[in-house]
Parts: C-alpha cells; sequence; structure tokens
C-alpha cells in the first residue's frame, strides 16, 4: 500500500481509519462500545463518508447496537464528526496529539460542554448515590467508612472530564455539588401507549438512562436527554417518539461550514418558534418598564 493511502481496520469494538504521508500521520478512532448510532456525524460529515448502519430489535430487546462506517476513501480528517460526538465516541490523533483541524483553522466553533463539583457540598449520604447514577462511570468519590460501610466523610470528588457526556444524572442526584450543561436543547417526546408490550430497545440504546423500563413500562425523564436522537433510531414505531433539536450551544463564529452543519442537525421552524417566543419575553419586557405603558401579561 503507497504512502499516502488510508488503512482501515474495522471490529466489532472499534473502527480505525490509518493514513501515513512523509510529513502528517493522522488516525481517526471509532469505539464502538460509546457508539450510539445516532447519526448525528453521519449528518455533519463534509464528503459524506460516514454511512448508519441500522441496529437489531427482537421482541423488544435490542440485540445488536446501530453504529456508523465509514468509508476510507472519503473521509479526509476534519474532525467535524468528532466534535458533534455527544458521547465521545470519536477522536483524531494527529502526529501523536489529539487534534481537530477544524478548530484550529475556526471553522467549527467550540460547543458547551461543562461540568463543574465541589466535593465539600457533597452530602455524605449521597456520595454513593452520584457514583452509581453516572452512566459512564466517570465521577470518583474518595469517602472514610464507618465499620458497617456507611460513608462518615466524603475527602475528595473527581470527574474524569474525557469522557462525562454531561447528562446532569450527578447534577439531579446532588444539586448542591454539581452542575452539568450539554451543548444541545430540544424536545422529546414519548407516546408510551403506541410502544409494543415489553418493547425497551430506546431504553437499551439511551447512553444516559433518559429513558428506563419502570414496572414494564417505559418512562422519560427529559432531564437527562442529550437529543442525541438515537433512541428514534431503533424505535421500530417511528411515531412512538419524537425526537427535535432547536439549538445548540456553542462559542460565536461565522462560518460557511458550520451553517451548513446547523442546518442539518437543528429543526429550522422551532428554532424560529423558539426566537419568536424570545422576542415576544423581550418586548413585554421592555414595555414593562416604559411608564405609562400598562404591564403585559
Amino acid at each position: 500500500m503507497k504512502r499516502g493511502t488510508t488503512r482501515k481496520q474495522s471490529t466489532s469494538e472499534a473502527l480505525v481509519l490509518d493514513r501515513r504521508m512523509i510529513t502528517r500521520h493522522q488516525r481517526l478512532e471509532l469505539d464502538r462500545i460509546k457508539c450510539v448510532g445516532c447519526e448525528l456525524c453521519v449528518a455533519v460529515c463534509p464528503p459524506e463518508a460516514i454511512e448508519f448502519v441500522p441496529g437489531a430489535v427482537e421482541e423488544g430487546q435490542l440485540v445488536q447496537r446501530p453504529t456508523v462506517d465509514i468509508d476510507a476513501r472519503k473521509c479526509h480528517f476534519c474532525g467535524e464528526c468528532v466534535i458533534i460526538c455527544p458521547v465521545n465516541a470519536l477522536s483524531i490523533i494527529i502526529d501523536g496529539e489529539e487534534r481537530i483541524l477544524v478548530w484550529e483553522y475556526e471553522v467549527f466553533p467550540i460547543l458547551t460542554k461543562e461540568i463543574t463539583w465541589d466535593a465539600s457540598k457533597l452530602p455524605k449520604d449521597k456520595a454513593d448515590a452520584v457514583v452509581k447514577a453516572c452512566p459512564t462511570e466517570v465521577i470518583t468519590v474518595e469517602v472514610t467508612r464507618t465499620k458497617t460501610g456507611k460513608v462518615r466523610r466524603v475527602k475528595d470528588v473527581q470527574v474524569d472530564e474525557s469522557d462525562c457526556i454531561y447528562c446532569r444524572q450527578c447534577e439531579a442526584t446532588s444539586p448542591e455539588a454539581f452542575s452539568a450543561t450539554h451543548p444541545f436543547e430540544g424536545i422529546i417526546r414519548l407516546n408510551a401507549s403506541l410502544c409494543p408490550s415489553g418493547c425497551q430497545a430506546c431504553a437499551d440504546i439511551c447512553p444516559t438512562d433518559a429513558l428506563l423500563m419502570s414496572d414494564g413500562q417505559l418512562v422519560l425523564d427529559d432531564r437527562f436527554c442529550l437529543y442525541c436522537g438515537a433512541c428514534t433510531q431503533v424505535c421500530p414505531v417511528p411515531e412512538a417518539l419524537l425526537v427535535r433539536r432547536h439549538r445548540i450551544r456553542h462559542t460565536p463564529i461565522k462560518s460557511g461550514a458550520w451553517t451548513y452543519a446547523v442546518e442539518k442537525l437543528v429543526s429550522m421552524e422551532l428554532a424560529a418558534e423558539e426566537m419568536e417566543l424570545k422576542s415576544q419575553a423581550k418586548r413585554r419586557s421592555v414595555l414593562n418598564y416604559m411608564p405609562g405603558v400598562k404591564k403585559q401579561e
């Protein structure tokens, strides 16, 4: 194989594209264990090098996870897929360092992802619960315990932000100690009455446990939804689940590539509705502060 040709290796656990040139070594890695087949990377890929690979559902159970495949002949290692992946399943290594070219050339913005924590504010009775609630197991809490195993004191808290998906499970468990923000805003709707009896495929693929089975019924807690849409990819009844994104939090940027990506990722209709609602609220706020003008309800 001649220099500059991209080599592809694919297993059930990973997909790797590797390209060695005289002046640069590029490597794109997909972790299939983390990948939920949400198709966000498919949507933004400029050369359309990424293809969705459907999963398989049998008797309401997800027996094969959805994922993606990448055409080695088309991929040019730009990194847009890495930025947009909500579950950190993709990474790019250039000359031995994690680098994303579309960031370096200011083509794509930095998405707003943040988690903060304060060990001194974590109640001792919530220490174990916070660790258990984290779906990606990135939270470590150092404690001292009594002889019976109860937490006596919280000594330290650490979060591996490289694998955090900012789902807010920790915040819901202990709002005193944790705060998290993820980049997407939107809506998710579940019509459980349309779900086939015993089907839990969407819960099986949900990376944040926003969808769960409880007493044989699907339940949704939209506080934890990343609006990735992975659940809709495996749902056997398309009308049962609706996921729409209307906003992406990010650093300021003016780029044709980003504008094109946003058009693929966000419901323009919902975005317009949100902007109109905000405009109405702003107008009411201004009117309320104007002398002689009746307060708007």
